[in-house]
């Protein structure tokens, strides 16, 4: 029996929507991990320079002791913060995307597919951690376990989890 004669068979003609046949589909490792590479490459040439000179001048100016090393990290953290945004806000606000996943086609949405406002996706994906980060002693397990949890099968990190979000591939 040909597909002709079988109701149902499946359709052999070309796909109704198929521009839209791999949008949905979630980012590969290799994607998310592309775009964080090179969001990452462009925050230590921009805003980790920032941070740190403001570390050092904290240091120069109150003395070097725990307190103002302290309060050098917190404001170095918060530096980042607004070097963040002022880089990649206008992408998340109006793409939903940073640079690196503009870069690679991919994009986030919620967990549903729909897409989300800047004031959501910035406060429950990026922010939240961002401080968390800049937490003395416990940040940078909590950059490290927001990163290791990519390996579930569901390719979603700490950050997607707290916001439920989700990054997918984009047509070309």
């Amino acid at each position: 029996m040909s597909n002709f004669e079988n109701p149902y068979a499946p359709s052999q003609g070309p796909a109704m929507f198929d521009r839209d046949m791999h949008e949905g589909e979630l980012a590969t490792l290799s994607e998310r991990f592309s775009g964080a590479f090179i969001d990452g490459i462009i925050n230590l040439v921009t805003i980790v320079p920032l941070a740190l000179g403001a570390g050092f001048f904290l240091g120069a100016m109150m003395g070097d002791n725990p307190t103002t090393q302290l309060i050098a990290q917190v404001i170095g953290g918060l530096l980042g913060i607004a070097g963040f945004l002022a880089i990649q806000g206008y992408f998340l606000s109006t793409r939903s995307q940073t640079i690196g996943k503009i870069a690679m086609k991919t994009k986030i949405v919620s967990d549903s597919g729909q897409p989300l406002n800047f004031g959501e996706l910035y406060l429950k994906r990026y922010l939240v951690i961002q401080l968390l980060a800049i937490l003395p002693f416990i940040g940078g397990l909590i950059g490290l376990i927001d990163t290791l949890l990519i390996f579930r099968s569901s390719r979603k990190c700490l950050h997607d989890d707290i916001a439920g979000t989700k990054v997918i591939k984009l047509h070309s």
